[in-house]
């Protein structure tokens, strides 16, 4: 099967099938997605950007609370 963007349908769908929590769908081209039961949005967790933006986010909490202030 070819990879597509889902629509919101094909992710709730989605969701009914393997669980809320966590959103890790392969075919799915979408970085972001709508969020289960709250507003905003979420990252899909199959996205190789999500993986470079989550090992960021790790860095910059690594780096502000280990390494700032020790000047």
């Amino acid at each position: 099967m070819a990879k597509h963007k889902y629509t919101r349908k094909e992710i709730a769908e989605w969701r009914q099938a393997h669980g809320n929590f966590l959103y890790f769908n392969t075919d799915d081209k979408n970085f972001v997605i709508p969020k289960a039961y709250t507003f905003g949005t979420t990252f899909n967790g199959a996205h190789p950007l999500a993986w470079i933006v989550g090992a960021a986010i790790i860095a910059l909490l690594t780096y502000s609370i280990f390494f700032k202030g020790h000047a």
